[in-house]
């Protein structure tokens, strides 16, 4: 008696649970339906955005219903379309500024740099090799980042990796030539800006870097260079090809040091910056000491400036690196928003106003 009365309980419990997911499979179908009709009504319509994002809506909601691959199989048809009026909410164009604008400087720097490599003695092709390159620059700058996930830590990545590896090629450059050639020196750093830019670009497809890791490495490779320069001086290293030898040597390991250890301290920008600021601070008051003593002796003059900047540098960390919470928001780079071509009409029966260009950030 016992064990009927427990089956049929079971039985019981098993109809009830296979009616409850019955029930939310069913309801589930239904909202996805209602979605995916509202989606193709707005297509009708022309509203290629809000569609877009109905569809993403019924694939992250309801994976698992025939809707979900209708979904799928319409956004991308969409996709294919490249709309203006259809933009990926998911994207981040936080950088594309920036890139913007280094793109367009980066292009003229090429161009005179090409020119002078054609004719070395005009001064003709250097102007005209400016005047193409920066409006080419900027127009191709817009047009491959237009589409492009570019937040402010990819784009600030990316510009490192342009002068950073402009500034490696150059050095490489004159260490294997030591007649100093202008088209040698000039072909070297032009190479090593493009290969920087390459090998940057791609890590930024594979990693998305927040705006304090990226800030780390940046400043982290030109106080590494400056420090590899000073401590040359103070060991009185007087070969040119030595210093340049360290000053590349140290930017390159204090660089890859700083990418290391960004993921373990997670600073902002703010906190960069103002660590950043603190090592500039230490590096002027140890200048002014120098003023004031005048040593003759080279290896004190440095030996200041290199303790000065360290001190500096410490003293930022301790002060700002290990309490965020002293840091004013504000300072942060990423809270900034930029607001570019709000046009606006104003029309009465006494005149008409027309806003058509309006930056504000």
């Amino acid at each position: 008696m016992i064990n009927r009365s427990f089956s049929t309980t079971l039985i019981i419990i098993s109809i009830f649970w296979l009616c409850s997911g019955l029930e939310i499979a069913l309801a589930a179908t239904t909202n996805a339906q209602q979605l995916y009709e509202d989606a193709f009504s707005l297509i009708v319509a022309g509203d290629y955005a809000k569609a877009y994002g109905r569809l993403e809506e019924i694939i992250a909601l309801y994976p698992d219903t025939t809707y979900a691959r209708f979904a799928e199989t319409r956004r991308l048809q969409l996709e294919k379309l490249d709309l203006s009026s259809m933009r990926r909410r998911s994207i981040d164009q936080s950088g594309r500024m920036e890139s913007v604008v280094f793109g367009t400087l980066y292009s003229a720097w090429l161009s005179i740099g090409l020119a002078r490599l054609i004719d070395a003695d005009s001064e003709k092709a250097a102007a005209a090799g400016m005047m193409i390159g920066a409006p080419v620059g900027l127009l191709t700058s817009l047009a491959l980042t237009r589409n492009a996930r570019l937040s402010d830590g990819q784009a600030m990545l990316v510009n490192f990796g342009g002068y950073w590896g402009t500034w490696q090629g150059l050095g490489l450059a004159m260490l294997l030539d030591n007649s100093d050639n202008e088209k040698t020196i000039i072909s070297g750093a032009m190479v090593g800006g493009v290969l920087g830019l390459l090998t940057t670009s791609i890590l930024t497809r594979r990693i998305d870097p927040s705006l304090g890791h990226a800030s780390m490495i940046n400043y982290g490779g030109l106080w590494g260079t400056w420090l590899g320069i000073a401590g040359g001086m103070v060991a009185d290293v007087d070969d040119r090809d030595g210093l340049l030898s360290l000053a590349l040597v140290a930017g390159n390991v204090s660089m890859a040091a700083m990418a290391a250890l960004s993921s373990k301290l997670e600073l902002s920008f703010a906190q960069t910056s103002l660590i950043n600021l603190s090592g500039i601070v230490g590096t002027i008051v140890s200048s002014g000491l120098i003023l004031i003593n005048l040593p003759d002796n080279k290896r004190v003059t440095f030996g200041t400036l290199l303790a000065g900047g360290v001190l500096g540098l410490a003293g930022g960390y301790l002060a700002f690196g290990r309490n965020a919470e002293g840091v004013p928001q504000s300072l942060d780079r990423g809270e900034s928003v930029w607001d570019i071509n709000e046009q606006r009409y104003e029309t009465s029966s006494e005149n008409i106003q027309a806003s058509l260009l309006r930056i504000a950030f």
